[in-house]
């Protein structure tokens, strides 16, 4: 009998520390406000149109950069 009340005792010390430890987990965690605050940082990034359209813009004026003199001879006629 006193061996199994020993586990039961081993056991419970576990169970104490491990609970202790999800406590200050759950101290640790993010607020509600800053889950909030995230929210609003990830709704404020580009989406995939936003970032295509910049793509889009930055590779057309490297390509005219890289050909500005025929661009150039093209705009004067």
């Amino acid at each position: 009998m006193e061996h199994r009340v020993k586990a039961l005792e081993d056991t419970m010390k576990r169970v104490l520390q491990d609970t202790a430890e999800i406590k200050g987990m759950l101290r640790a965690a993010p607020s509600a406000i800053e889950f909030g605050e995230l929210k609003g940082r990830v709704d404020s990034l580009p989406t995939m149109g936003k970032a295509a359209a910049m793509l889009s813009i930055a590779t057309a004026v490297i390509v005219i950069l890289n050909n500005w003199t025929a661009v150039r001879s093209w705009l004067v006629g």
